[in-house]
């Protein structure tokens, strides 16, 4: 579920929020499990073209931290060339 997540983060439309929030609502993800995936699709995601999406990404990431798990936005480290 984690991979999902991840992949609906750079959409992030209304259809990927609600299947989200209902992922989050059963329990299917964890905080911890998603923020070490994320971290590892930033360092993958760092190296090519899609290095550009990442700001848009960590925003919504936060939202689904902040709005649906209840947690505090973790520090996620980009590429100090990018453009933020």
């Amino acid at each position: 579920m984690v991979d999902v997540i991840i992949t609906k983060l750079k959409r992030f439309n209304a259809n990927d929020v609600g299947d989200i929030q209902a992922m989050v609502k059963r329990n299917l993800v964890g905080h911890e499990a998603l923020i070490s995936r994320f971290k590892s699709a930033v360092d993958s995601f760092s190296i090519d073209a899609r290095a550009e999406e990442l700001p848009l990404q960590v925003r919504n990431l936060h939202t689904v931290e902040r709005d649906m798990l209840g947690v505090a936005e973790s520090k996620i480290e980009l590429p100090d060339w990018l453009d933020r």
